[in-house]
């Protein structure tokens, strides 16, 4: 990928302090589960992944749900699923708010556990429900996965990280019981790139991060898309500007903002296209592909 000289920049260090309290309680209650779901976002599935998430497991088994796969590109998507089930993983690729089938993603978890505890040796049946932890960083769908399983509102809901503040248990139907945790980051962050990408996706608070800085990487990350991936018709474009000033332009002439003169109300356009984005009116993006093997 081309590098548009963001990473000279410096973070923002925003870990709020919620953050590691949830992060010592989702530790305390791994001895209460038989199995952990790691949620990420299929549009980001390596900067979604808590690189230090796998050390504290405490040997438990682990499910990936690479959730908002709506958002993505479908073909990065399952190259993303063939690349980390050759890693090793088992890989299921999910639209949290319209699972095909809930009660066979349940099903699924649910034997994962019966075969792990066969393979410790244990052959008795549980004589309690099976208890799964959903975990993730903030905003990659943890809570609505969790409403839908449930066929009900339980967990709190919301577009913006951080909705969830403290673990959530929600029964099932079946004999299961899921732990909601809240979206937990990592205090060190790979570099102002990977920052700039969390908070594209929602991940991180838009008020902790400049919109204008976050619409330039925006358009960075369009400019290395292939242009029929994008749709560019919506700015009455052919494909991405050279400039991030000259995408800027066309969005606020599209969406009628520019200011007296002409001038581009860059707050305002910047504000436009991150929800264009995240709408999906642009188009089913994802932001990094697979390494190479």
């Amino acid at each position: 990928m081309t590098d548009f000289g963001f990473n000279h920049l410096p973070l923002t260090g925003w870990f709020p302090g919620h953050m590691l309290k949830a992060g010592r309680k989702m530790r305390e209650a791994l001895k209460l589960v038989d199995l952990v779901v790691e949620l990420i976002d299929a549009r980001a599935p390596r900067s979604t992944r808590n690189p230090a998430f796998r050390q504290i497991l405490q040997g438990k088994p682990v499910l990936i749900v690479a959730n908002k796969v709506d958002l993505a590109d479908p073909v990065m998507s399952g190259w993303w699923q063939a690349y980390l089930e050759r890693m090793g993983d088992q890989v299921f690729l999910l639209d949290a708010r319209n699972p095909a089938h809930p009660a066979e993603l349940i099903r699924c978890w649910k034997n994962s556990v019966h075969e792990e505890r066969e393979k410790r040796g244990a052959h008795n049946k549980l004589s309690r429900p099976v208890r799964i932890m959903i975990a993730g960083i903030p905003n990659v769908g943890k809570s609505t996965l969790v409403n839908r399983l449930h066929s009900g509102k339980k967990a709190e809901v919301g577009p913006k990280a951080g909705v969830t503040r403290h673990n959530q248990w929600i029964t099932l139907k079946g004999g299961v019981e899921l732990l909601d945790t809240p979206g937990v980051l990592w205090p060190h962050i790979r570099d102002k790139a990977h920052e700039l990408r969390l908070a594209l996706i929602g991940s991180m608070k838009d008020d902790v991060m400049n919109v204008e800085l976050l619409a330039e990487y925006l358009w960075s990350e369009l400019h290395q898309q292939p242009p029929e991936r994008v749709a560019w018709d919506l700015y009455n474009l052919e494909a991405c500007p050279d400039t991030p000033d000259a995408l800027m332009q066309a969005v606020a002439q599209r969406r009628g903002i520019l200011r007296g003169g002409g001038k581009i109300d860059y707050t305002r356009t910047a504000i436009a296209l991150l929800k264009d984005y995240r709408d999906c009116r642009i188009g089913r993006l994802t932001l990094e592909a697979p390494p190479q093997d």
